[in-house]
Order: C-alpha cells, then structure tokens, then sequence
C-alpha cells in the first residue's frame, strides 16, 4: 500500500467528472482521505491543457461519453494505468452494447478485463481488476434493490424513477416541468438493470427539471407463488430480511421504514455514498422504493469507492 496514489481525470469538465474532482479536493461525501491521495492530471478530452504526466496515475478515471472512453481506454491502460470508465462502453457486452447505445464497439477484446464497478455485487473482483465499468445511476437504484430477492419475485418488474436535473448534465430550471422519456423498454440502462439483478424490467424515467439531484425509485413486481401464500407483514419481512442480509455495512444499503417522526427520501441520501429501502406487499405484488444520489452513489462516489477497493484503502 502506497502512502499517496495519484489518480488521473480525463473528462472533468462535465457533470460527473466535476463531482470527481470535487470529491477528490475537497472530501467531499465523506468517504475519502485527502493525505492519501493525489489528482496527478486532469484535462478535457482531446485537449492539450494538462498537467501531470499519465504515466505517473495510479488509477484514471474516463469520465466521458461512451465513445470517447472507447477512444482513451487503449492509450491509459498502455500506460500502465488501472481505468474506472464512467460511461457504459464496458457495463454489457458487445451484441447488448451495440444494440442499445447505438454504437460499433472498438475494443470488445477489453470485455474480458472489464469487472462491473458494483461493490456489493463485485468487491472481490474490484479489487486485481485493470479495467472497472461504473454502473449507471438509475440501474444502480433497481439493482441493489431487486438483487437481494430476484427469486423471491416472478416476471417482469415495472420501474418509474424520478431524477434531478442533473443526471441529464443541466442546472435546475426555475419552472418546474417533469418529462418522461425512453419509456418501456427504450432506456439503454434497461439491460444493465435485468443483467444484474436477475429480474427483467421495463422502465419509466422521470426528469424533474426543478430539482437538482437524487434519484426515487419505485418498483412494482410479483412475489413468487410461496410468498404470495403468506400474509402481506410477513412476506414484506421476508423481502426486507433478504435485503439486509445482502449487504454489509460498507456498502451503505440501508432498510428503512416511514415513521411519524420521519419520512425517507431523497434528502437523506444526497451527498452520501448511501442507499435507502423501503418495502410494502399488497395484493401478491411487492412494492419498492429506493433512493440514491444521482450524482454520488449513482455515479462519482460510487466510483471513488471502487478506487479505494483497487488501491486496499476501503
């Protein structure tokens, strides 16, 4: 273990790369030590404006659209660089990427060294990988949630999720105006969400253009014939219990319960690495309800997380 490791920001005058840099000099979510570590390069792509030389990186961040991480992977791993790709370039694989991005995949031979960037699925893998794929925002609001008990559950999952404007790289608008978009089965995070949660979907995405992050996911699907069977307490126990088994505390999964002194939502996630769940079971369906930062926990801080994992500091 090194005593500093120098990490390497290609992209960070966008959304995500932003809220890397910020994490990086200012600590910012809380779950990082300043002394041990250094941003050794940063620059816009295809840019010359740069400091540092890249050789010096002990992990580089690609925070770039999916074709561009596709042109910059190559160069930052022949420099003996460890790569966290923020776009979805390596989250599938070739056939569903080319299908849902709309994109030729130039370096499907990376496939093999590519691990899906999830601690709570992948820490193990995370740890020797060269090449981690961070997931997507609203897929990693379904896929902790439906993972724990995608056979608990039958048939495909209805999920609408509202998120701040951010996610859509835009600042908040002054009047309020939620769009729906990509709905069904159009989002290009609909295959990563069925991929690791095990549970198919279909997917209503909601733009609250007034809002500036936080991700509300809702999900509706079936129980299983055996759960079906027992009282709606019991079997949202059971849901819940499965939940909480799946994750320790450091991947910040939290089972929560409204009360009359508190209701959750998306403030209690914002600007943490957490994740908040709620259970409820009516008619045979159970009903989820899950809440993340967009920004953090969907994307940058999440990120950091499998940083710290690759260098041994989690």
């Amino acid at each position: 273990m090194k005593d500093c490791y120098k990490i390497g920001i290609i992209g960070y005058t966008g959304m995500v790369g932003q809220e890397l840099t910020r994490i990086f000099e200012t600590g910012a979510y809380g779950i990082l030590d300043l002394e041990k570590v250094k941003v050794e390069i940063a620059y816009k792509r295809n840019s010359k404006e740069e400091f540092g030389k890249l050789e010096d990186c002990d992990v580089v961040y690609l925070a770039t659209k999916d074709q561009a991480s596709l042109d910059s992977v190559s160069d930052v791993l022949n420099a003996g660089c460890r790569v966290i790709d923020m776009s979805g370039a390596f989250r599938l694989d070739k056939e569903k990427f080319e299908k849902w991005y709309g994109i030729e995949h130039t370096q499907p031979e990376l496939f093999e060294k590519a691990v899906y960037g999830m601690p709570a699925l992948n820490r193990d893998k995370i740890k020797d990988a060269v090449l981690v794929a961070n997931p997507g925002c609203y897929a990693t609001s379904v896929i902790l949630a439906l993972n724990p008990i995608r056979d608990m559950v039958e048939g495909e999952a209805t999920v609408v999720s509202t998120s701040g404007n951010s996610g859509a790289r835009k600042s908040v608008e002054e009047v309020s105006d939620d769009w729906a978009y990509s709905y069904g089965h159009k989002h290009k995070h609909v295959p990563e969400m069925a991929m690791y949660s095990g549970v198919e979907v279909n997917f209503t995405p909601v733009v609250l253009r007034s809002v500036f992050k936080g991700i509300n996911t809702n999900i509706r699907v079936k129980l299983c014939a055996d759960l079906a069977k027992l009282p709606a307490k019991d079997a949202a126990e059971k849901l819940e219990s499965a939940i909480k088994n799946a994750y320790t505390s450091a991947d910040g999964v939290y089972v929560v319960r409204d009360s009359k002194e508190v209701s959750y939502g998306t403030k209690f996630v914002n600007d943490t690495n957490n994740m908040c769940i709620k259970v409820n079971v009516e008619d045979g369906y159970a009903y989820i309800n899950s809440c993340i930062d967009n920004l953090g926990k969907g994307a940058a801080s999440q990120a950091v997380q499998n940083f710290k994992i690759m260098c041994g500091l989690e």
